[in-house]
């Protein structure tokens, strides 16, 4: 018998319903929390407990997505968002401890399934901060490094050690940085991948080296190396530095002396604009938001959408537990008491407002 969408029984036999995938107790911090997910897949009349099982892998998908969405920056949402489906949803199992069949059955030509799936939120956050997924660490201006031109590892080495050493602006490394189709590409398609990677700078560099004498009469070999930066506000795509410098070398193989003059370069690039780093540098003022009392991921998930529709820079989930969530945010007001006010006058939660300070604000949810 063919049951449609609005005949979906309930599964009567929980015990042969649940499927557990629990490490060993005590393998992580936190208990593992349940959210309610659907899936679905191509019904087989053939197989029907195949197309059963694989419907129920696309819920435990699903829950495992939505509590990655958690912890996820919202920037991430771009090109690094393949990520999560190669990684975390490609061995769902990893990351759940248990899961429930509430209802099933054919659907026309596929199979549903409603699951209570129970995830591993703090292996989930764990798993997405290797990622580069979760946002930024700190309030500081992150910048995105690329370079054309001349493939040696010299110069962009030097350029960022040199760099980082003396200023507060953080030289991130994201995976669009080494695709060489937008790396070959318009600037414009450069600054939308460190959009959607988080960064608020793009410093987009090339360097070239050249022989600068008869090294086989000598039997050393000197070169000459060219460089050039130009730094771009990401959010507007505005030119905000350029800058070039020369730098030579001499060494016993072509090769060799390439490279240190290119890493001279990358330093002296570097110098130059460490001297302009303190215009480039943003002044954020962030806020953490402390909600207790939170009954579940659901909820949370609630939670994190009335935050979204708040005028803010920056928002993610710095972390949860026994249902208290921390939320690191960047105001574009920094009055605490409008950022407050803001926040409740669009909550349906039921927040209740615990203390107001430079730094952090406070809210409860009562049972």
């Amino acid at each position: 018998m063919t049951i449609s969408s609005k005949t979906i029984l309930p599964v009567l036999l929980l015990a042969a319903a649940a499927c557990a995938h629990a490490p060993a107790p005590g393998s992580f911090k936190a208990a593992p929390e349940p959210l309610i997910a659907e899936g679905s897949a191509p019904f087989d009349e053939r197989s029907p407990g195949t197309s059963r099982d694989r419907a129920l892998l696309e819920a435990e998908k699903s829950a495992v997505r939505r509590a990655a969405e958690l912890f996820m920056d919202e920037t991430a949402r771009g090109e690094n968002y393949s990520l999560l489906e190669t990684g975390l949803l490609k061995t769902p199992q990893l990351y759940t401890a248990k899961r429930k069949i509430l209802s099933e059955g054919q659907d026309g030509g596929s199979y549903r399934v409603q699951a209570k799936v129970w995830v591993y939120h703090d292996k989930i956050a764990s798993a997405l901060r290797g990622l580069n997924l979760t946002g930024a660490d700190s309030a500081g201006t992150v910048a995105a490094f690329v370079q054309t031109g001349t493939t040696d590892k010299a110069f962009g080495a030097a350029f960022k050690e040199t760099f980082s050493r003396r200023t507060a602006i953080t030289i991130k490394d994201f995976p669009f940085a080494s695709d060489e189709t937008l790396l070959s590409g318009p600037s414009p398609r450069l600054l939308e991948a460190a959009a959607s990677s988080g960064a608020d700078l793009l410093f987009s560099a090339s360097a070239s080296a050249s022989s600068s004498g008869a090294g086989l009469n000598t039997g050393f070999y000197p070169s000459r190396a060219e460089a050039s930066l130009k730094v771009y506000e990401v959010k507007t795509g505005q030119e905000l530095l350029s800058l070039s410098s020369q730098a030579n070398a001499i060494d016993s193989s072509a090769a060799a002396s390439f490279s240190k003059a290119l890493a001279s370069a990358g330093e002296l690039l570097a110098q130059s604009a460490i001297g302009k780093a303190d215009r480039l540098a943003k002044q954020d003022s962030p806020i953490r938001v402390k909600v207790t009392g939170l009954d579940g991921l659901e909820v949370l998930e609630k939670l994190k959408a009335q935050l979204l529709k708040v005028d803010l820079k920056s928002l993610r989930l710095e972390s949860y537990s026994d249902g208290a969530a921390v939320f690191y945010t960047v105001p574009r007001r920094t009055d605490p008491q409008e950022f407050v006010s803001a926040i409740l006058r669009g909550d349906t939660l039921g927040l209740e407002l615990e203390g107001v300070g430079a730094q952090e604000v406070s809210f409860s949810l009562p049972k």
